[in-house]
C-alpha cells in the first residue's frame, strides 16, 4: 500500500514538474500586438467578467467589444473566468483593469496565468485521470494490478503526460484541462453504473466549452439504451421503472442547463446572443490549416467560392451525421461499456473530420477516450497520441514551442518503451518494442498483422520526421507559402480518417 501512494505521488510530480517546465516557454501572442493570442483572450475573459454585469458579458458594447477576444464559449467558461478573475484583482488590480489591462506582458501576470492553469490541473484534470485509470484498469478490465503493474503505471503516466494536452494548456495556453477533466469524471462514473452523476458532470463539461458535443451522442445513446436495459449484462428493466429513470435523467440534465443558463433565460435575445457567439457560423468552416477533411478539400475546391457558410454548415452537419451512424446505432443496440468508450472515439473523430468550424487543438477531444483504451489498444493508442500532437505542428512553430515539442515527444516514447522493456516476459524476451507493444495486453494476434500494422507505423514515424525537418529547412515556394502546414495537415487527416475506420471496426467486431 506505502508502495502505490508512493508511485502515485512520483505519477503526479511527474505531471506537474512537466506542466511547470512547460509553462516557463513562450505562448500564443506574446509580444505579438494587437490582438497578441489566446493568453490575451482567456486574460480579456478575466477582464470582461469581472467588470461587467452578468447580463453584459456577451453583449457588444463601448466597454465590451466583441471584435477583441468576445467571450465565444458557454457559461461555465465565463464563471470560471468571473472566479480567476476575482483571484488576479485580489492580486493586482491592474491584471484586469478595464480597457488598460490589454496586453498586459509584466513576468506577475504571465506567473498567475500560468499558475492557474497549473491549478486547474491540479484540482480537476490529474484527479480526473487518475479515477479514470483506476476505473478502466480495475473495475472493467478487472486486471491484477499486482501482476501487471509495470503496465499499469505506463497507463497512469501517459494519462497524465500526454505531450498533447500539455503543449495547448500550459505552452499555447488555455483551460481546456476543465473541460476534458470534467468529461474524463463523468465517463467514470459512468462506468461506475452512476448515471445521474455522470450526465450532471457531463452537462458541466459540455457547459464549459461547446466542442464536448463531440462526446455527446454517446452519452446520450449509452444513457438513453442504458435506461432500458441494464449495461453488459442486457438484463431488461420493466417498461415503467425504465420510463421512469429515463425521466428522472431527462429532468436532471434540464435543471442542471437551467441553473447555468439562468442569467440568460428572461431574454429571448440575451440566449439568442450567447447561442450566437458559441456557435458562430459566420467564421466559416475553419480558420487556420487543420487536419480534417475540409481543409484537404479546400485545396481541390475553394469552399468560400462555391457555398455560403450557411449551406456549408448543413453539408458538414450531414457528413457528420453520417459518419457518426455505425458506432452510434451499435451502442444504442450494444449498451456495453467497452463500446460506450469506443464510441466516444468513433464520435469524437467524426466531428473533428467533418464537422463546422473545426481547431487544431480540438483533436485534443478525441486523444482524450484514446488515452482511455490503452490498456485495450496499446500499439494504436500510443501511435495515434503521437500523431494527434504531430498534427499541431503548425501551431506549435507559431507559438514557439517546438523546443518543448521535441522533448516531450521524446520523453514520451522513451517513457513508454522503458516500462514496457521492464514487462518483457520470458516469452517475449526475443520480441523487440513494437512486437510488446501490439502483445502488451495479452491478446493472440496474427504475425501478419503486426507485421503490417508495425510497418505502417515505422513509415509514418519517418515521413513525420521528414516533414518536420522540411518544415525549417526547406522553404516552400513563393506561390506556396502555407504548403508545409498543408502537407502536414494532409498527412495527419488522413491517418485520423484511418483510425475512424479502425476503432469503428474494432467496435462493431466487440462481443
Amino acid at each position: 500500500m506505502k508502495m502505490s501512494i508512493v508511485k502515485y505521488i512520483i505519477a503526479i510530480s511527474t505531471g506537474i514538474f512537466l506542466r511547470s517546465t512547460i509553462s516557463l516557454h513562450s505562448y500564443s501572442g506574446e509580444n505579438n500586438p494587437p490582438m497578441y493570442g489566446d493568453f490575451e483572450a482567456q486574460r480579456h475573459w478575466q477582464e470582461v467578467t469581472v467588470n461587467l454585469p452578468i447580463k453584459d458579458w456577451y453583449e457588444n458594447s463601448t466597454d465590451n467589444d466583441l471584435l477583441y477576444w468576445g467571450l465565444d464559449y458557454p457559461p461555465l467558461t465565463a464563471y470560471h473566468s468571473f472566479i480567476i478573475g476575482h483571484f488576479a484583482k485580489y492580486i493586482n488590480e491592474s491584471y484586469v483593469a478595464l480597457h488598460t489591462s490589454r496586453g498586459i506582458t509584466t513576468d506577475d501576470h504571465k506567473f498567475f496565468m500560468r499558475n492557474s492553469v497549473l491549478m486547474s490541473d491540479i484540482l480537476i484534470y490529474i484527479p480526473a485521470m487518475l479515477l479514470i485509470c483506476h476505473v478502466i484498469f480495475s473495475k472493467l478490465l478487472k486486471m491484477n494490478k499486482e501482476k501487471s503493474e509495470s503496465f499499469y503505471w505506463l497507463f497512469v503516466l501517459i494519462a497524465l503526460c500526454y505531450p498533447g494536452q500539455l503543449l495547448i494548456d500550459n505552452g499555447h495556453f488555455q483551460y481546456n484541462n476543465m473541460s476534458l477533466g470534467l468529461a474524463a469524471l463523468a465517463i467514470s462514473v459512468i462506468l461506475l453504473d452512476k448515471r445521474i452523476i455522470g450526465a450532471i458532470l457531463f452537462v458541466l463539461s459540455l457547459n464549459y466549452k461547446q466542442m464536448e458535443l463531440y462526446h455527446a451522442v454517446p452519452f446520450f445513446c449509452y444513457l438513453l439504451s442504458n435506461s432500458f436495459v441494464e449495461s453488459d449484462s442486457h438484463r431488461r428493466h420493466s417498461f415503467v421503472g425504465s420510463v421512469v429513470r429515463l425521466f428522472k435523467l431527462g429532468i436532471i440534465v434540464a435543471i442542471t442547463f437551467v441553473i447555468i443558463w439562468t442569467p440568460w433565460l428572461f431574454s429571448m435575445s440575451s440566449f439568442l446572443q450567447v447561442l450566437h457567439r458559441i456557435f458562430p457560423i459566420y467564421r466559416g468552416v475553419f480558420e487556420d490549416k487543420v487536419s480534417n477533411v475540409w481543409c484537404i478539400v479546400n485545396v481541390f475546391m475553394k469552399i468560400k467560392d462555391n457555398f455560403t457558410n450557411e449551406e456549408m454548415a448543413k453539408i458538414c452537419l450531414g457528413c457528420t451525421a453520417t459518419a457518426l451512424v455505425p458506432s452510434a446505432v451499435n451502442l444504442l443496440f450494444n449498451p456495453k461499456k467497452k463500446q460506450f468508450l469506443y464510441a466516444l472515439i468513433n464520435s469524437s473523430l467524426a466531428f473533428f473530420l467533418f464537422s463546422f468550424q473545426v481547431h487544431e487543438k480540438s483533436i485534443l477531444i478525441v486523444a482524450i477516450p484514446v488515452i482511455l483504451i490503452f490498456p485495450l489498444e496499446p500499439f494504436m493508442s500510443f501511435w495515434f497520441l503521437q500523431v494527434s500532437t504531430f498534427s499541431m505542428i503548425p501551431l506549435l512553430v507559431k507559438d514557439g514551442l517546438i523546443t518543448a515539442y521535441i522533448g516531450l515527444s521524446g520523453m514520451f516514447f522513451l517513457m513508454t518503451k522503458i516500462i514496457i522493456d521492464n514487462t518483457r516476459s520470458k516469452k517475449q524476451e526475443n520480441l523487440n518494442f513494437l512486437q510488446i507493444l501490439w502483445n502488451i495486453n495479452f491478446n493472440k494476434s496474427r504475425k501478419w498483422i503486426e507485421i503490417l500494422f508495425t510497418g505502417c507505423y515505422v513509415l509514418s514515424t519517418i515521413v513525420q520526421l521528414g516533414l518536420f525537418l522540411g518544415n525549417f529547412y526547406i522553404s516552400p515556394p513563393e506561390h506556396l507559402p502555407f504548403l508545409h502546414s498543408l502537407l502536414i495537415s494532409a498527412f495527419s487527416c488522413c491517418h485520423f480518417l484511418f483510425f475512424l475506420f479502425y476503432f469503428n471496426i474494432k467496435q462493431l467486431l466487440l462481443n
